[in-house]
């Protein structure tokens, strides 16, 4: 392999790097002469995709499951936009842990299914989970490699020929205080989707993480950050335009957007890991934009889509001795996001890809 050298600015923080990778694709403070010089005036540790549906795809019907090819084919094409670091949170299946188990799945963190009870998720992509299963559903999906299980905990009432309800609790709260209990006791964490005012006692009982989080106030954020936790907004799929949209739900996005740009500050400033999560409808350059225009300061941002996920996740940063997983750019992302979807060069896990 050749050995490179970098002279770069380290983003998100923006010192100036003087680094290199060895031949042998570690990191290195001290770039061995003759060195290849590594095309890019911008470094940031590998992106990270902290919330994304790889076995998930979109229909004029709405989501429908994928196979094996094609969620391998999602991670080839994640990887090759510089994204090195995927948490998959939930698949139909489980088909992501199968990914795992095959070994195609570097950098890649799993769910496995989705744990919701009938007529409460989609129900091309889920098997209900009643809630007296809840428990030993959760821990089979850990004992089949998941380092995180992905609780529903509300969503709407789905009947077939009516529409759907506003969103509901799923499980009872005691329920789900004995799940995050068992799943930590089993060395994995609770990752929630919620979109109601109830997520301040879900983050109570022990959750992890907050998938969405519209339905956060003031207070969830500070337990949230008491407890140390994390907040993946996905605003491109919180404010995509839905086909049925109408002035009144317009309205409602418009004070979802001013109540985010107030709350989305706050909780970074209090210490809530803010991660980038594409869903199936976004992308990481538009999700750190959307995060920049509702208040976060470009490299707060930018650490949401790398360094800060990466730390809350579990993957290496830039240090000496670790497998380099990196990105570079011509251009600067603190000043147009859309510069991280065209990266000069990427590395993940010490291996150059492009």
């Amino acid at each position: 392999m050749t050995a490179w050298r970098i002279r770069a600015v380290l983003l998100p923080g923006g010192e100036t790097a003087e680094a290199g990778i060895t031949e042998a694709g570690t990191w290195t403070s001290r770039p061995a002469a003759g060195a290849e010089t590594l095309p890019g005036r911008f470094v940031l540790p590998g992106l990270v995709d902290a919330h994304c549906h790889l076995g998930i795809g979109q229909s004029a019907d709405g989501p429908v499951a994928l196979g094996m090819d094609a969620v391998r084919a999602n991670l080839a094409r994640a990887r090759q936009a510089g994204v090195t670091a995927i948490r998959d949170t939930g698949s139909p299946g489980s088909l992501t842990l199968r990914v795992l188990a095959a070994g195609d799945g570097a950098g890649l963190q799993a769910s496995g299914r989705f744990l919701a009870p009938e007529g409460q998720y989609f129900p091309g992509l889920h098997v209900p989970v009643p809630p007296e299963e809840l428990i030993a559903a959760a821990l089979a999906e850990v004992r089949a490699g998941a380092a995180w299980v992905k609780l529903i905990a509300d969503f709407p009432v789905l009947t077939p020929g009516q529409p759907p309800t506003e969103p509901r609790p799923t499980y009872p709260l005691a329920e789900i205080r004995r799940l995050t209990e068992a799943v930590h006791r089993a060395g994995a964490r609770v990752a929630a989707h919620s979109t109601t005012s109830r997520v301040t006692e879900l983050i109570d009982a022990g959750i992890d993480s907050v998938e969405h989080g519209t339905g956060l106030d003031e207070a969830g954020v500070d337990a949230l950050a008491a407890r140390g936790g994390a907040w993946t907004p996905t605003l491109c799929a919180v404010f995509a335009p839905r086909p049925d949209d109408d002035p009144a739900r317009q309205r409602v996005r418009a004070e979802l957007r001013e109540r985010l740009s107030y709350l989305l500050p706050r909780a970074a400033e209090r210490g809530v890991t803010i991660m980038t999560g594409t869903d199936v409808v976004g992308s990481l350059p538009r999700e750190v934009a959307l995060l920049a225009e509702l208040g976060l300061p470009p490299r707060r941002a930018l650490a949401a889509a790398s360094s800060a996920a990466r730390d809350f996740l579990g993957f290496a940063g830039l240090s000496d001795g670790e497998p380099a997983d990196l990105v570079t750019y011509h251009g600067d992302p603190r000043e147009d996001p859309a510069v991280l979807g065209h990266p000069a060069a990427i590395f993940t896990r010490g291996a150059r890809i492009t």
